[in-house]
């Protein structure tokens, strides 16, 4: 039994079959797959087109399931294509319609997947910016190729600007190839560079805007669900002495390692990873530090838990840390706590798993990385999560906190973020800020993360003048 589509999906469809290569940047967890799925099985049944479908591995169980959900095909239309290269190419020769697969399974197979089948006409890809963001790697050239070749394309993705404006270049190249010849012509458009040929900032977003509105669908939370039901609570922790004592051996050069990246984060110095490994989990600096019995986060993690334990509420706690994934499974474990664990050393079958497990009451606290968990998993029976630590990635936070938020909610998702005073996390929270600032300038509609109270504007005054700046100013105006 097939499921209808909602008015505002219905539109979404017809520009689908009005644009053949287009995309769709709605918010996480306003429905985009299920006009997508729509549009695969029509294109199937009118145009005889058949389609790859490309996306994490984590969403191929789910993906699959939707496909069955929103059309009329049957099991037997549709496969995964996944495993060993034998096993791939004997998927890949069944007589489906739709074919899905992880992103490198589609860099590396699709042309023996064509040469089985040439009807193949379109690719539909999930979480597009997860695949296909820099547009020199090997999986990004190995997609131009296979476009070349093909009609058809939809991306789906919340996240088009990840960080840096030059995400959104490969999906413009391939649905308006005409503003940009190439990686360099953009750059020079949009990217301020330094004298070493670094990109310290960007710039002209409203640009990529205004061409977005011509190649993409675009709906948000609020205009699907009303305004996003969130609580965000900001706790400031002090860390243990031994931990600060520590720590100051390292955290002048950890400041200066971000600011030489120009707040990017993406290839952390060896005086950050120190800092952040005494924060989080200093057992990984051996004796005497792994004597460290509890750091100032986690005591204040205890407090939370204890709540939990006396509610019974399911909790979901976020970290960028493997090694500070493992201290809180103890932790958790130790007051009894039922726990599951996701991260980058589970594999696709377990998380399944343990998703359904959550689902169904079988564990109480689930622990893992934004990263890892912030794509689908459905977590509306959650009214509270935890971010312990972040990572560098704007859209990561808030693709995590939106597992809890997967529709209208009747009352707020309280979500907690922890902080050492005095730490690199303010660098690290200035680092998140500016890519939401970055997302924001292309498309106002995309909320702009704070995570430290506005800062006042710097002042200077010089021979009796003053004048205002930031380097925010280069990607956004308030």
């Amino acid at each position: 039994m097939t499921i209808q589509l909602r008015d505002y999906q219905v539109a979404d469809l017809a520009f689908y079959m009005s644009m053949p290569r287009c995309g769709n940047f709605s918010d996480p967890g306003t429905g985009k797959t299920p006009p997508t799925c729509v549009y695969m099985g029509w294109m199937w049944t009118e145009k005889k087109v058949r389609t790859i479908w490309a996306m994490p591995k984590s969403l191929l169980k789910k993906n699959l399931d939707e496909l069955l959900l929103f059309t009329d095909l049957k099991r037997e239309d549709v496969i995964i294509v996944d495993g060993a290269p034998k096993q791939r190419d004997r998927q890949m020769q069944a007589d489906v319609k739709i074919f899905l697969m992880g992103f490198d399974c589609f860099a590396r197979n699709w042309q023996s997947l064509v040469a089985y089948h040439p009807d193949i006409n379109m690719l539909v890809g999930d979480e597009w910016h997860m695949g296909f963001k820099t547009d020199g790697s090997n999986r990004t050239q190995s997609l131009y190729e296979f476009m070349e070749r093909t009609t058809y394309l939809v991306a789906m993705t919340g996240t088009i600007i990840d960080g840096r404006l030059d995400t959104a270049l490969p999906l413009i190249q391939l649905c308006a190839p005409g503003h940009y010849s190439n990686h360099f012509a953009f750059k020079l458009r949009h990217a301020i560079e330094n004298d070493f040929g670094q990109v310290v900032a960007w710039r002209n977003g409203e640009y990529i805007g205004i061409l977005f509105k011509e190649i993409a669908i675009r709906h948000t939370f609020e205009e699907v669900y009303g305004p996003e039901a969130k609580v965000i609570i900001h706790e400031l922790c002090e860390m243990t002495p031994r931990q600060r004592e520590a720590y100051l051996e390292f955290e002048e050069t950890a400041l200066l390692e971000l600011e030489g990246q120009f707040l990017d984060g993406t290839l952390p110095g060896v005086n950050l990873i120190r800092c952040r490994q005494l924060m989080e989990h200093p057992q990984a600096f051996g004796p005497p530090l792994d004597k460290i019995k509890t750091t100032g986060k986690e005591d204040r993690l205890q407090l939370h838990l204890e709540d939990h334990q006396r509610t019974g509420k399911p909790l979901v706690i976020f970290s960028a840390m493997t090694q500070q994934h493992d201290r809180l499974v103890a932790q958790c474990e130790k007051m009894g706590f039922r726990v599951g664990m996701i991260d980058g050393r589970v594999s696709t079958k377990k998380r399944a798993q343990i998703d359904e497990d959550f689902q169904a009451g079988l564990y109480d606290v689930i622990i893992g990385s934004a990263a890892t968990m912030g794509v689908g998993f459905n977590w509306g029976h959650v009214d509270h999560v935890i971010f312990i630590s972040l990572d560098y990635m704007d859209s990561n936070f808030v693709q995590a906190y939106r597992r809890a938020i997967r529709g209208r909610r009747d009352t707020p998702l309280l979500i907690t973020i922890m902080e050492y005073e005095n730490s690199v996390d303010q660098k690290i929270f200035k680092i998140v800020e500016k890519k939401s600032a970055l997302a924001h300038a292309v498309d106002n509609t995309k909320e702009r993360i704070r995570l430290r109270p506005t800062p006042k504007k710097e002042v200077v005054k010089k021979a009796g003048l003053s004048m205002t700046f930031s380097m925010a100013s280069f990607i956004s105006r308030d």
